[in-house]
């Protein structure tokens, strides 16, 4: 499988920009110490003041300045790996999740199913991201004194939270289709003959499902960044929200600078004359987007391919 992955133009691309990202964030850390540059202002060669920040890309900088004067390629890099891996977690444990729950569900589908697909509806009507703030200010926004956790619990806390936000919608999914798989002529026929569910399960429930949960992992990802930009205009950052309590208080800012936090910290900029700050960010998480549906794309075709060729 791996060689006709190498072979998909789209899983490569995507598996590039992603392993790109990720590694020079890691280098960011680790060799350079999560470094960050500034450039408060500019002077003439008679040292007189000439510019200020924010400095537009390519003005002093590859991607330009916050208005403090925080070079942006610095805090993407700072952030990327917080984005990447915080999205990828979080469809990974709700996919699993719903996976196994909704399998059994779609098994023992009866009755009690009715009320189990009622309950879990709610939440295809109410936003995620209202609860999800809800549950989480207490968590990420910094008291007064400071944190009493840890970067790595707040960071897991809110990771876990949102995969079990996603899981209601995807289990009534995995379980639906589990269902339909299941009513089809053949299995019908396979039950007639006393095959176990785990022979119905390994032999024709799964070799089908797998599709449907290839694209389902796309969309627990969007979802997944979806609600973390959204936390991120209400100032509830990924990992938490350094609050200052002093008489001239700065406003809140992130800690770690994941995408999705850079988008919500500087989206007031949109309609001023700084918009960049709101840009590049916007645009590495749709290349982002992008990356995971080319991988997901290439997997589907080579799966696709060895079950028909199976078939055959």
């Amino acid at each position: 499988m791996i060689r006709s992955l190498m072979k998909k133009p789209t899983f490569i691309l995507g598996s590039l920009y992603i392993g790109f990202m990720l590694l020079t964030s890691f280098i960011h850390q680790f060799v350079f110490h999560s470094y960050t540059e500034q450039t408060k202002y500019l002077k003439d060669s008679e040292g007189l003041l000439i510019a200020a920040p924010p400095f537009a890309p390519f003005e002093n900088t590859l991607l330009g300045t916050d208005p403090e004067g925080n070079h942006l390629i610095y805090l993407v890099m700072m952030g990327a790996k917080y984005t990447i891996l915080g999205a990828i977690a979080i469809a990974a444990i709700s996919l699993v999740c719903a996976f196994l729950i909704g399998v059994v569900l779609g098994f023992n589908q009866d009755k009690k199913w009715q009320l189990i697909e009622q309950l879990f509806g709610v939440f295809y009507f109410i936003p995620a991201s209202i609860i999800a703030y809800n549950l989480l200010k207490p968590i990420l926004w910094e008291p007064e004194g400071g944190f009493t956790t840890s970067l790595m619990y707040r960071i897991t806390f809110e990771v876990i939270l949102i995969s079990i936000l996603l899981m209601p919608p995807a289990i009534i999914f995995i379980s639906n289709e589990t269902n339909a798989i299941l009513k089809k002529d053949f299995i019908v026929s396979s039950k007639v003959l006393g095959a176990s569910k785990l022979h119905l399960f390994t032999k024709h429930v799964w070799p089908e499902l797998r599709f449907y949960l290839v694209q389902l992992s796309n969309q627990l990802m969007i979802q997944a960044i979806l609600i973390m930009t959204h936390l991120g205009v209400f100032q509830l950052f990924f990992g938490g929200t350094h609050v200052t309590y002093s008489l001239f208080t700065d406003p809140p800012v992130p800690i770690v600078y994941d995408w999705a936090s850079i988008i919500g910290n500087y989206f007031r900029y949109l309609q001023t004359n700084a918009p960049w700050l709101v840009y590049v960010p916007l645009i590495l998480l749709i290349l982002f987007i992008l990356s995971v549906l080319g991988i997901t794309r290439g997997i589907k075709q080579v799966m696709k391919f060895n079950y028909d060729k199976n078939i055959l």
